[in-house]
């Protein structure tokens, strides 16, 4: 398979001309650091655009560069032997790509990277995330702990596997893309295909559409692509009692939050 990971193009600076200077200052890799240093950080990327279903790079190509998603959405997959792709993340923006593998001192990626639909990234050389690491104290905290959430989450996904059934699974990963993406819990369009979702929960297509079938009994209506929790105590009360950290989940508690300030909305609109 031939694509193209860069142009020959001089690097240039980010010219800001896409994303929204306001949006890449606000990114959680740069909490914590001055406006200044931001600035800085930032005259060694330069903006990049990838379509739907483009690759960054592929499994085994050279790490040259980290990725921070300014906007879009990235799939970071396996292919299997027989030809199927294995999805383990999907990315929005203020996500990063290969801090890991750049840390782990990787020489090249152990997963490929594609653009789910027309996807802006801010791109770095590899040696600039381990030299604004050392600098900048806030920054290297800030990756620290995406890292540790993602070691956090994998955990937490094998134990779903042995604990949750299939139905459980698919509404617990609904409700954290309802996060990711700030929707509305009580009627959001799922952001990406069921294709894709399947890739990333492991399962068969068959038993994903079986799971949607048997929503409605437990306060989530699914039509088509659209999705709305319309009971997030029954819901809850279904998923968070086969999890162990249930009690300190963010998801779980910012759907509530979501539910309960789209209900006040509508009763102050009344």
């Amino acid at each position: 398979m031939l694509y193209c990971v860069l142009s020959e193009q001089p690097e240039a600076s980010i010219d800001m001309s896409s994303i929204a200077p306001s949006t890449v200052r606000k990114l959680p890799l740069f909490a914590g650091l001055t406006e200044q240093e931001k600035d800085d950080l930032l005259k060694s990327g330069r903006e990049r655009r990838f379509g739907r279903k483009e690759h960054l790079f592929l499994h085994g190509d050279p790490i040259t560069h980290f990725f921070l998603i300014g906007s879009g959405t990235v799939q970071l997959f396996r292919e299997t032997p027989d030809g199927h792709q294995k999805t383990l993340q999907i990315l929005v923006p203020g996500n990063g790509i290969s801090e890991r593998e750049i840390f782990q001192n990787f020489t090249t990626h152990q997963l490929s990277a594609a653009a789910v639909e027309e996807t802006i990234v801010l791109e770095f050389p590899m040696s600039w995330l381990k030299e604004a690491a050392q600098k900048y104290a806030p920054l290297a905290l800030n990756l620290l702990a995406t890292v540790s959430q993602y070691a956090e989450m994998a955990a937490i996904e094998v134990e779903h596997q042995s604990s949750m059934s299939a139905t459980q699974q698919v509404a617990c990963f609904l409700q954290r893309l309802c996060i990711l993406h700030d929707f509305d819990p009580k009627g959001f369009v799922l952001p990406c295909s069921k294709t894709l979702i399947v890739s990333r929960l492991g399962m068969e297509l068959e038993t994903f559409s079986r799971t949607l079938a048997k929503f409605k009994d437990y306060g989530i209506a699914v039509s088509g692509t659209r999705v709305a929790i319309t009971d997030s105590a029954c819901i809850q009360d279904y998923i968070c009692g086969a999890c162990s950290i249930a009690d300190d989940c963010p998801t779980r508690r910012v759907i509530g939050e979501k539910i309960f300030e789209s209900s006040a909305q509508k009763t102050t609109r009344r």
